[in-house]
């Protein structure tokens, strides 16, 4: 029966028929760090559970603070539902209550839940709901996993009876886009988990959350795990690719360095890119393509990026709209008011855009111009005009935008909203004259102020009141540093006349403005594709942006990684002093490299760089080197950090042996590890030999893979195996009268650190005792005595090196036959050089 279901993929062509196809190839799903504690108590919700606030009452914690208004401003909840059965198929539905973001996805998984970790990491709900039969009366195994894995976000348990396919799917036909339902359910039908968690997700933010929407109205996307590369939440945090691993309120991670976005749209595009890079060479190189036409081409460059700035969150001002109350309050009518005042200006900005793509060629670009160019907007914008002031705009200030509201209906729809204008703008005139009159009586230089929850009100400075003594008219005084702020009984009056006249223009245009919202909603769905064309625009302008500033180069994608003068993308950014370039190679023949050098010598930092620059390749991004070609990684491993992990009671060892059974069970051919010291956590020979299977288990696969180590023995023993490369960290260390100096120059160099000791000569800088590091020599020499005899004792090595100059040349030829430009001559040359350094290379091992 499985044959019958539809794959990802043809759900995925499936509902991308219509005419943004192209732009959606390009899009990946936003994230969000929001993430709170407890859950509010509703009626589907069991007993057990804790009563808690609403979740739209808390503020969420962000990764990367110093953007928390611009880029941090989702929340997530996520419904997850598991089958039964030998295979894992896991349904997951994911919701954002703040954009009406709603993702689906079902996952066929391992007993490990890689995939759906991956997910998890992704959005970062703030609550998850479980069905109360995976939490009591025990926990299954995936409530295990996603607590130890997600430690911020609330279990909810609900009941079973809610996660229900056929009600989903009722659920999709009801609230999904009319342009989008008929091909998505076509998908979705056989998918019965993710229909399931659907459900619940819905369900629960009725009851739990009083939050509804009108039909039609929410965007659903299916998304499997293909198409990007998978990275897990230890690697995200080891490469500090959202926030910074030492203070968390810093940009010192590669999305604060990468992020020049002014749109929080294109801020949460951004993130979500980073965690979930694509991997479809097609979809990366014409991103690649969009963002060297925007650095070659200056004016165009400068006239989207000013375009762009102006722009509020399209994506909270979707779910404004389509959001409905259950009961209409004043509050709802003043709201529905702003929301059109704001598409007024939006739709504006959007016809500004559209003009600064006008000489844009590249496809991307084209597509999302057309999308911008979509009829209904200006349909949108026509409608508007023709219910509300032209002159109306956007305004910041309070006072100002309590004005647009006032004012923002055309006069003649309504007799009594004119009458109710007219007290409105008689009382306020009446208030400034009453300031007048208190500034001649009282001979005081008065100000009027304005607040949205005290009105208008009168503040003065202390160094106009003689001992701070001000009439006893004025009252409710308070003192602020050198302003004294008040009223009058007769301001308070006024006050209350003018709220009074307001909700009669609230009520008179409410009427008008529900018929204007009703007419947007019909077509909602053109505002969502705005919306995602103006994300993608501005994550390519901050890209374009990126490599103005810096010396970047767009990246190829061979078989091969070959990076020249590559520099550490943070690193560069964030320090002033220059950072000295290294090169990177890897190929089938060369595929394990191992890393040796003294501490501090850079070894982190050299994996770091390779790391990062691969993520941002994929996400379209250039690179900071002279030359970078990258083979297409769909996982993305990570050992870095050997730290004890407190909040586990665990060590150090028993960290790292989990990260390390983590790589090893999910390593493939395409994929990308970096271990940075591995088995330094337990005694030497345990170390040693517990790296030495891990690097051997490793070598079976054909992953490209980075091995910093102090086990200099692993840069001997591995030598049989011919596509093992030892690399060091130079370091030159001078002698005087005993005395050592170390200076490091940070660049990789081939071979095996040929310096002897350099940790007890570190040891005699830093300043131990001199005995003691006599003493340290003498043991360090005798044991090394001992390994050399029995070195001196095994069977030489020429056959294994002879089989690694084979491979080598074998990979060489093979690559000039893929890629090489030269004519026949000087292909016949190139070649011979080649055959001499052969040969002389075999005679050497004869």
């Amino acid at each position: 029966m499985s044959n019958l279901y539809p794959s990802d993929a043809s759900i995925s062509s499936s509902y991308r028929s219509s005419p943004t196809t192209l732009v959606n190839d390009f899009f990946s799903v936003r994230d969000s760090p929001s993430r709170t504690s407890n859950s509010r108590r509703s009626s589907i919700i069991t007993r057990n559970s804790s009563p808690t606030s609403s979740l739209l009452n808390r503020h969420p914690r962000t990764s990367a603070p110093g953007r928390a208004v611009r880029g941090e401003s989702q929340l997530f909840i996520a419904a997850v539902i598991e089958g039964r059965g030998v295979a894992s198929e896991v349904g997951i539905c994911f919701i954002d209550i703040r954009t009406s973001e709603c993702i689906l996805s079902q996952i066929a998984d391992s007993q490990t839940y890689v995939k759906t970790l991956h997910k998890m990491n992704i959005y970062n709900p703030a609550e998850i709901l479980l069905s109360v039969t995976a939490v009591e009366p025990s926990k299954s195994k995936l409530c295990k996993i996603l607590e130890d894995n997600m430690p911020f976000a609330t279990i909810v348990p609900i009941g079973r009876k809610y996660f229900n396919d056929a009600t989903g799917l009722t659920y999709i036909r009801q609230y999904g886009l009319e342009e989008d339902s008929a091909s998505l359910i076509l998908g979705l039908t056989s998918k019965f988990y993710c229909l399931a968690a659907t459900a619940a997700v819905l369900k629960y933010i009725e009851s739990a959350q009083n939050i509804f929407f009108t039909n039609h109205s929410i965007k659903f996307k299916y998304q499997g795990c293909e198409g990007t590369m998978m990275i897990d939440c230890v690697t995200a945090r080891n490469l500090e690719l959202i926030s910074n691993i030492n203070d968390s309120h810093n940009n010192q991670s590669l999305y604060g360095v990468l992020n020049k976005t002014a749109t929080p749209m294109g801020a949460r595009l951004l993130r979500a890119n980073i965690l979930q890079p694509l991997i479809d060479i097609a979809t990366i190189n014409t991103r690649l393509d969009s963002v060297e036409e925007l650095t070659q081409n200056e004016d165009t460059f400068f006239s989207i990026q000013t375009a762009i700035k102006p722009f509020q969150d399209v994506d909270h001002l979707i779910t404004s709209l389509i959001q409905v109350p259950r009961k209409s309050t004043i509050k709802h009518s003043e709201q529905k008011i702003n929301n059109i005042i704001i598409l007024k200006h939006t739709l504006k900005l959007i016809q500004i855009l559209k003009e600064s793509l006008a000489g844009c060629q590249n496809s991307l670009l084209v597509a999302i111009r057309k999308l911008l160019s979509d009829p209904k907007l200006t349909i949108f914008e026509e409608r508007i005009n023709e219910v509300i002031n032209e002159d109306i705009t956007y305004q910041k200030s309070s006072l100002g935008l309590r004005n647009q509201r006032c004012y923002a209906v055309k006069a003649g729809f309504n007799g009594l909203l004119d009458v109710a204008r007219q007290t409105y703008k008689e009382t306020v005139n009446d208030i400034y004259e009453l300031v007048d009159k208190y500034i001649e009586q009282y001979d005081i230089p008065l100000k009027v102020q304005f607040s949205p929850t005290s009105g208008f009100h009168l503040s003065t400075s202390t160094e106009n009141v003689v001992e701070l003594q001000l009439p006893l008219i004025f009252i409710n005084v308070n003192k602020k540093k050198k302003t004294l702020t008040f009223t009058t009984l007769e301001l308070m009056k006024k006050n209350t006349k003018i709220n009074d006249s307001l909700t009669e223009v609230y009520l008179m245009s409410d009427k008008t403005i529900e018929d204007l919202v009703a007419e947007i909603r019909s077509s909602i769905g053109v505002l969502y594709k705005a919306s995602e064309s103006i994300a993608m625009l501005d994550m390519l302008i901050s890209f374009a942006h990126q490599c103005t500033i810096s010396n970047y180069v767009r990246p190829e994608f061979t078989d091969t990684l070959a990076i020249k003068a590559g520099r550490h993308p943070m690193r560069e950014s964030i320090y002033t002093d220059p950072f000295v370039p290294n090169d990177t190679y890897a190929s089938a023949a060369t595929n394990f490299q191992l890393i040796t050098g003294p501490n501090m010598s850079g070894k982190s930092t050299y994996l770091r760089q390779i790391a990062l620059m691969t993520v941002m390749s994929h996400i379209g991004l250039f690179v900071p080197a002279d030359y970078a070609s990258f083979r297409i990684t769909d996982q993305l491993f990570t050992r870095i950090c050997n730290d004890d992990s407190i909040e586990t009671n665990t060590s150090t060892f028993v960290v790292e042996m989990r990260e390390t059974a983590y790589i090893l069970q999910n390593v493939k051919d395409e994929s990308l590890v970096i271990i940075d010291e591995l088995g330094r956590g337990t005694s030497t020979h345990d170390g040693l030999g517990i790296t030495y299977a891990v690097c051997e288990e490793l070598l079976k696969t054909k992953a490209f893979v980075f091995f910093a180590t102090h086990f200099h023995e692993l840069t001997i023993s591995l030598t049989v195996y011919p596509n093992v490369v030892n690399l060091h960290l130079e370091v030159e260390i001078s002698e005087n009268d005993n005395q050592y100096s170390m200076r490091y120059s940070y660049r990789v160099k081939d071979g095996s650190n040929d310096e002897e000791h350099y940790g007890l000569k570190f040891g005699q800088i830093v300043g131990l005792p001199h005995d003691i590091i006599q003493k340290a020599f003498e043991v360090s020499r005798k044991l090394k005595g001992l390994i050399d005899a029995n070195r001196e004792k095994s069977a030489s090595n020429k056959i294994v090196q002879r089989r690694k100059a084979l491979m080598q040349l074998t990979q060489h030829l093979l690559q000039i036959k893929r890629s090489s430009n030269l004519d026949q001559d000087g292909l016949r040359r190139y070649l011979k050089m080649i055959q001499e350094e052969f040969i002389a290379k075999m005679e050497k091992l004869m």
